[in-house]
C-alpha cells in the first residue's frame, strides 16, 4: 500500500509538471520568429467545418482533420468557421461574400468565431470544439520547438515532438503513455493526466511506439490500445484524442496531425456484422461462418427482415465464409461466398436474388456518421436492373426533378445528406419516365441514419423498398 501511494504521488506531481506545459527547454525563444498558425476540427456531430483567418479560406476541415500550420504576421485577427448548413444555398464555404457582415443565403453558417493576439516566437492552433449548437473555440499556445541538426557527432537531434490532446467530451480524465510495444506499463511511465481540453506537449526518442490509454492511476486496464507506429527524428506529431463515430466500433478516435496523419486503429475494437435479407428466391435463411455448422452466425432471418449485429471472430475476417442454408436445414447450400471484412468496422451483407434463381451476397461497410444537423441517407440496389432512385421533398414533381442517386444492379450508393423533413421516395427504370416504385412519403430527422434498399418483386415490371436504420 505504500508503494502505491508513493507511485500515486510521483504520477500526480508529473502531471503537474507536464499538462498544458506550453514552454519546452530546448524550443526556440527567438522573439523575431513569425507567429505560426494552425486550426483543427475536433467536433463529431458536424458537417465539414472550414478555417478562416478573418475572411481569408484556409481550408475545409473533415472531423479529425487540421489546417497545415502557417507562418503568419504578428497582430490581432478575428478566427472564423464556417459550415454548409439547411438553407444555405451553396456547395462551398467561401467567407462573408460581401462583406456586410450579414448572412446572405449563398453564404455558409458562421459557427463561431474567436478574436486572438498573436506574438513573435509563438505558434498557435485554435480547436473547434463541443457539439451542435454548442461550439467553442480553445486556442493553445505553444513556443515552437527547433530541432538542431548538428551535433558533436554530426548526427543532429534524434528526438520527435508530441503533442496529445485531450478533446473528447466523454471519457473525461485519463492517463497518456507513448511507449515501445510490449512494455509493461507502470504508473510512473505515464506521460501526463489528461482533464478535457488538456494538452501535453513533450520529446520522446525516434522509434517503434504503442500509444495506451488508461483510467488515472490505472495502467493494467487500457480502454484504448493502438496499432504500432513509427516516428521519425526532427518531427512534430500531434494526437488528438476524440469521441469515436459509428465510423467504427472504438469508442475513442486518435488522429495524427502535423508531419503525421490519418487515424491510429484501436486493435481491440470488436468487428461487428448483420445480415439483411431481401431475396425472394430464398425463405427463411441460416447463416453459417467458415463451415462451423455448430451453431448459425444468423439465425432464421426471413424476407426483409434484418438481423442485429454480431461480433465476428478477429481471426476469421479474410476471408470469411458466409455459407447461407434454408432455416433448419444444413443439408442444401443455398450459397458460399469469401468476403473480406476490415476490422474494427461494422457491416451488413445483404442476400439478394442471383442469376437463375439463386441467391448472392452484397457486403456494404456501415460508414454514416451522424451529422446532427442533417439526415444521413444511403440507397441500394438489390434489383436486377439499373435504377434512377428519387427522394425528394415531399410534394415535388419527380417528373421535373433530379434523380437522387442512379444505381446498377446488385449495387451500393454513397451517403448523401439532406435537411430534415417529409420526402417522396420514387424508383424508375434508368433513363426513364417508368415508376417501378412508390410515390411513398417518408420523413427524416437530423442527426437520423437511414437507409433504402431496392428489392425485386415477384412482378419484374415493379419494385419494393426496405428502410432500414432511424426509419
Amino acid at each position: 500500500m505504500k508503494r502505491a501511494a508513493a507511485e500515486r504521488i510521483l504520477l500526480v506531481l508529473l502531471a503537474i509538471s507536464v499538462v498544458g506545459c506550453s514552454k519546452k527547454s530546448g524550443s526556440s525563444s527567438d522573439s523575431t520568429v513569425k507567429p505560426l498558425l494552425a486550426a483543427f476540427n475536433a467536433v463529431p456531430d458536424m458537417p465539414d467545418i472550414t478555417f478562416l483567418r478573418v475572411e481569408e479560406v484556409w481550408s475545409s476541415m473533415a472531423y479529425g482533420v487540421g489546417t497545415s500550420y502557417r507562418t503568419v504576421d504578428p497582430d490581432q485577427y478575428k478566427l472564423h468557421f464556417d459550415a454548409r448548413l439547411p438553407g444555405d444555398d451553396t456547395n462551398v464555404c467561401s467567407g462573408d461574400l460581401d462583406k456586410d457582415g450579414v448572412k446572405d443565403s449563398n453564404e455558409c453558417t458562421r459557427l463561431v468565431e474567436k478574436d486572438v493576439n498573436l506574438i513573435d516566437g509563438h505558434e498557435y492552433l485554435a480547436a473547434i470544439l463541443g457539439h451542435y449548437n454548442a461550439l467553442s473555440v480553445t486556442l493553445y499556445d505553444d513556443t515552437p520547438h527547433v530541432f538542431s541538426t548538428t551535433s558533436n557527432n554530426g548526427t543532429g537531434d534524434t528526438d520527435v515532438q508530441v503533442q496529445f490532446f485531450n478533446w473528447s467530451s466523454t471519457l473525461g480524465s485519463f492517463d497518456v503513455y507513448i511507449e515501445p510495444p510490449g512494455t509493461n506499463l507502470s504508473v510512473t511511465q505515464a506521460k501526463a493526466t489528461l482533464a478535457p481540453g488538456q494538452e501535453f506537449n513533450g520529446m520522446v526518442q525516434q522509434g517503434t511506439y504503442v500509444i495506451s490509454l488508461t483510467p488515472v492511476g490505472d495502467p493494467n486496464n487500457p480502454f484504448y490500445l493502438s496499432t504500432t507506429f513509427d516516428v521519425t527524428q526532427r518531427t512534430h506529431v500531434g494526437f488528438a484524442i476524440l469521441d469515436g463515430t459509428n465510423e467504427s466500433t472504438s469508442s475513442v478516435k486518435v488522429t495524427r496531425f502535423r508531419d503525421q496523419g490519418g487515424d491510429l486503429f484501436d486493435r481491440r475494437a470488436p468487428t461487428l456484422m448483420r445480415m439483411s435479407h431481401v431475396a425472394p428466391n430464398a425463405g427463411s435463411v441460416d447463416v453459417y461462418a467458415q463451415e462451423n455448422y455448430t451453431a448459425p452466425l444468423f439465425a432464421n432471418v426471413g424476407l426483409k427482415q434484418t438481423s442485429a449485429y454480431t461480433v465476428l471472430d478477429p481471426t476469421t475476417l479474410s476471408p470469411l465464409e458466409l455459407d447461407i442454408t434454408p432455416a433448419g436445414n444444413v443439408g442444401v447450400l443455398l450459397d458460399r461466398q469469401q468476403l473480406t471484412v476490415a476490422s474494427g468496422v461494422r457491416s451488413t451483407v445483404f442476400l439478394v436474388n442471383g442469376s437463375n434463381g439463386t441467391v448472392d451476397q452484397l457486403l456494404a461497410v456501415d460508414l454514416t456518421r451522424s451529422i446532427a444537423p442533417f439526415a444521413q441517407l444511403r440507397l441500394v440496389n438489390t434489383v436486377p436492373q439499373s435504377l434512377d432512385y428519387y427522394v425528394i421533398p415531399h410534394g415535388n414533381n419527380v417528373y421535373t426533378s433530379t434523380p437522387s442517386q442512379t444505381l446498377s444492379a446488385a449495387s451500393i450508393g454513397g451517403s448523401g445528406q439532406f435537411a430534415p423533413g417529409d420526402y417522396d421516395v420514387v424508383l424508375m427504370r434508368q433513363g426513364t419516365a417508368t415508376i417501378v416504385f412508390g410515390p411513398l412519403e417518408v420523413t427524416m430527422a437530423g442527426g437520423g441514419l437511414y437507409t433504402i434498399v431496392g428489392v425485386p418483386t415477384a412482378d419484374i415490371s415493379r419494385a419494393d423498398i426496405l428502410q432500414l436504420g432511424d426509419f
